[in-house]
């Protein structure tokens, strides 16, 4: 669900018109930069906790406290191991999703990311 939020949110920036045309304006790009930055990092985090999870298949990660950890990050995973195959018996697909992250962070809440430009070229100067 998450990654859904993610996603929209890209798009809707993406999308977005320019601010005299009635699109984002730079307080609007600043709260959705201020909402997507902790969600990334958050996500980030349960991905790369989700990596040593991957190496005990035994475990029912169903059941908690596995589950808190399992649950948001799944959905992805099972859409990236469809598309990624093991590799030597390993599943990479939380890896692949780190770096995924990792990337459309960089690209969009950078220093020098979309959002970022997009606040300071529609800074409004006191």
């Amino acid at each position: 669900m998450a990654e859904l939020a993610v996603a929209m949110a890209v798009v809707a920036c993406m999308g977005a018109a320019p601010a005299h045309a009635g699109g984002l304006d730079g307080q609007q790009a600043r709260a959705l930069k201020d909402v997507l930055q902790p969600l990334v990092s958050l996500l980030t985090v349960l991905y790369i906790v989700r990596i040593p999870m991957t190496w005990f298949p035994a475990i029912d990660f169903s059941k908690l406290p596995w589950a808190i950890i399992w649950a948001p990050t799944e959905p992805l995973l099972a859409v990236t191991r469809k598309t990624i195959p093991k590799v030597s018996g390993v599943d990479v697909s939380p890896i692949v999703v780190v770096g995924l992250l990792s990337f459309l962070s960089e690209i969009l809440l950078g220093q020098q990311g979309l959002l970022s430009l997009w606040i300071a070229q529609n800074a409004v100067l006191p």
